[in-house]
């Protein structure tokens, strides 16, 4: 079975049919909306826990590995896995979210781009999450400030939600800036940014205070 053999695929696949079913169903079906975005992360939550029961913490490096090579002139595989530490946070994520659902469920303004753009956030941290390269997890991180953006803007309860939503979206945007320089020049040296390539390079002192 998917769900034994590639959790983490299944469970990308979970939130990205929710994702798109929620996007194609007709706004005033508001009922249908919270029960698929609520039954998929529900689902999701399920599979995330048979995969930590099969999880080997004595191991190192990753685990539940599968690769996607759509670039492979640039060596940009998309890959995705989970250590210790990754897999934490991907279990935190699928735990917070069914509540999350929950809690919107009494949402009366635009419930359903309110309950698209929330299980957009769960899809895009999941990924982030499990990706096993730095460009792809840039692109993922950065692309989270949209719907968060969107979701503080629009749905915020005090008057300041536009100011405050524009200053999420430039701190987090120019703090990522550093970030993005520092892959380029990763990448520059290296030529790649997948994490066993970047762990098996000897990167001089100099160049790990530089990045």
């Amino acid at each position: 079975m998917l769900i034994l053999t590639s959790p983490l695929l299944s469970i990308v696949l979970i939130l990205s049919f929710a994702f798109f079913g929620a996007l194609v169903i007709r706004a005033e079906k508001v009922a249908a909306i919270r029960n698929l975005c609520l039954l998929a992360s529900l689902v999701a939550l399920f599979v995330g826990v048979l995969s930590a029961l099969s999880f080997d913490k004595a191991a190192a490096g990753y685990q539940f590995m599968d690769s996607f090579n759509f670039v492979p002139e640039y060596n940009l595989s998309f890959s995705v896995g989970v250590d210790g530490l990754s897999f934490v946070f991907l279990i935190l994520t699928l735990i917070t979210f069914p509540p999350l659902f929950l809690a919107a469920w009494a949402i009366t303004k635009s419930p359903k781009q309110f309950f698209c753009h929330l299980m957009g956030i769960e899809l895009l941290l999941v990924l982030t999450f499990i990706t096993l390269d730095l460009f792809y997890f840039f692109v993922l991180f950065e692309s989270l400030l949209i719907p968060m953006f969107i979701l503080i803007g629009v749905w915020g309860a005090r008057n300041r939600k536009i100011k405050a939503a524009y200053y999420f979206f430039l701190y987090t945007l120019f703090g990522s800036l550093f970030m993005l320089f520092g892959m380029m020049y990763l990448y520059n040296i290296t030529g790649s940014l997948n994490y066993y390539v970047l762990l098996t390079y000897p990167l001089t002192l100099a160049d790990q205070n530089l990045i």
